[in-house]
């Protein structure tokens, strides 16, 4: 697992996917999750867009895209459910996943080799 974003999103890569979701440091800040929205499935983005959102009950949290790519599914669960986001973050609490550009999935990888 990678994180992004001072440690705020995390990100599971296999292959040329990437499932992202939100880390306790998230919660933290924003306090008990009121409501989310989502980011939109099929939508391209480029890494840092601002791609969704989650409204706590003392702010909100801007969700950013961690790399380019083409939003392949959101994880509708949580519009019913939002709090599966703060019981089980890492899992089931999935954000969305997305599939990332070649050329971007190669220097991820460098990035990787060079550390």
């Amino acid at each position: 697992m990678n994180e992004y974003d001072d440690g705020k999103i995390w990100y599971r890569k296999k292959g040329r996917l990437l499932t992202v979701g939100l880390t306790e440091k998230v919660f933290e800040d924003i306090g008990s999750v009121q409501s989310i929205n989502l980011p939109i499935e099929g939508e391209e983005c480029e890494q840092d867009d601002v791609i969704g959102e989650v409204e706590g009950d003392k702010t909100a949290f801007e969700i950013i895209a961690p790399m380019s790519g083409t939003i392949e599914a959101v994880n509708d669960a949580l519009e019913e459910d939002h709090e599966l986001l703060e019981k089980d973050p890492l899992d089931e609490g999935w954000v969305f996943k997305i599939r990332i550009e070649k050329n971007e999935e190669a220097s991820s990888e460098e990035e990787s080799e060079e550390e």
